[in-house]
């Protein structure tokens, strides 16, 4: 890749990005990337998109299903995930589910499933989460305050009553609900436990600052909705990026160093020592992006199951009855 093909698609991704101004560190990183391949050319994207379209295939033939649920928020994964399955030949039904929620983005989510052209369901869970939490304020008096704290609870308790609305949806069509978080929500711990969590997770992969907004604009989601600034969807903040405190390509540049540096390193260092960050500033950046991930661990090993003590491992040997049973 020439420097003029560098500089093209840096103006692309900048622009996914809401224009974030990068310090000198982040922004040669970025360049390095687009140079060595990582944030992937379009060519070598549109290869990618086709791996995951044939692995959906493959999955729907291998457990005979072909129905999917998920929640369409409004936002780009929901969009891109929905996408895919519409591609690999699902029946893909698409819920909007708005709780309290801000209207432009439910009315992104009846955009996306007529441009998609999937099947759309429509719910007003606000009563429903209303009612719910007047029965929680009883074992939890806390919860009516506004507090950094009650926002996540009560955002978790949106994330499941929408959980329970999908998989209610996904057993009456015999179907299954697909996951819609991405790498980098998945790194960062935004999601909710057995809430924004479904049975296949085709993006959890892709990065949010690049392959997410690329595939989905190839894939023909709406600009309204490739470039909306990413929120939870939770009421907790008025956008993930100020919950980080800087921008998701901010936070994907630093996990791609601390991926590619952390290999056999103990933590005598700081994190952002080891991946070799000098600025005050970064090495703030790369310390939040190392504490959100060491803080969420119990989230992607879960449940944490114990092995038995006097046999051999039953959770493997279980998967290979099950390898059997299907052939």
């Amino acid at each position: 890749m020439n420097k003029k093909e560098i500089t093209q698609m840096k103006n692309i991704i900048l622009e996914y990005n809401r224009k974030p101004t990068l310090s000198p560190a982040f922004d040669k990183l970025l360049d390095g990337y687009i140079k060595s391949g990582k944030y992937m050319s379009v060519e070598r994207l549109q290869l990618l998109r086709n791996n995951i379209v044939q692995n959906l295939v493959e999955y729907a033939n291998k457990y005979k299903i072909s129905n999917v649920v998920l929640g369409i928020s409004g936002g780009i994964d929901s969009a891109l995930t929905a996408s895919l399955f519409r591609d690999a030949g699902y029946h893909v039904i698409g819920v909007t589910m708005p709780i309290n929620q801000i209207e432009d983005e439910t009315d992104r989510g009846v955009e996306t499933c007529h441009a998609l052209g999937i099947d759309h369901r429509h719910i007003d869970l606000t009563e429903a989460y209303e009612d719910i939490l007047k029965q929680q304020y009883k074992l939890d008096a806390s919860l009516i305050s506004n507090d950094h704290s009650s926002k996540i609870r009560k955002g978790n308790i949106r994330a499941r009553l929408r959980m329970i609305t999908l998989y209610n949806l996904a057993g009456a069509s015999q179907g299954f609900v697909a996951s819609t978080d991405n790498f980098s929500e998945l790194a960062a711990g935004f999601w909710t436990l057995h809430g924004d969590v479904g049975d296949v997770s085709p993006i959890q992969s892709l990065s949010k600052s690049w392959e997410v907004p690329a595939l989905a604009e190839m894939q023909g989601v709406p600009d309204s909705v490739v470039f909306a600034v990413p929120t939870d969807g939770l009421g907790i903040s008025s956008s993930d990026e100020d919950q980080f405190g800087f921008s998701y390509l901010e936070f994907d540049l630093a996990l791609f160093k601390l991926l590619e540096n952390m290999d056999g390193v103990e933590f005598e260092q700081s994190a952002a020592d080891v991946a070799g960050f000098k600025d005050v500033k970064d090495k703030l950046i790369v310390e939040s992006v190392a504490n959100r991930i060491r803080s969420t661990t119990y989230k992607r090993f879960n449940p944490f199951n114990l092995k038995h003590t006097f046999e051999k491992d039953r959770y493997d040997l279980l998967d290979k009855l099950d390898n059997q049973l299907r052939r």
